[in-house]
């Protein structure tokens, strides 16, 4: 020991970080993601479907599979929208 004492520094406490996380948000973000991307790879699907039938000759079908993949994206926004919502803490 060179006769200097050690300081040892303390990790500065940030009261937002330490509060525990309301029951059941974890498993609902987690289950939101799941749906987020099952309706990404459906609407991925939907897109190849629909360049299938333009490049078959059949582009009047393709109509019907934009209409869907436009429900979905709506959906999508309304699922984002109602999870960045103000979270209520009981």
């Amino acid at each position: 020991m060179t006769g200097r004492a050690r300081s040892r520094t303390q990790p500065v406490r940030d009261p937002e970080l330490e509060r525990a996380t309301p029951p059941g948000l974890q498993a609902l973000l987690l289950a939101a993601l799941a749906i987020g991307m099952l309706m990404l790879s459906l609407q991925l699907w939907l897109l190849t479907v629909a360049l299938d039938l333009f490049l078959a000759g059949r582009g009047g079908e393709v109509w019907s599979l934009a209409f869907v993949s436009g429900l979905i994206f709506i959906g999508g926004l309304v699922a984002v929208r109602l999870l960045s919502g103000p979270r209520s803490v009981a």
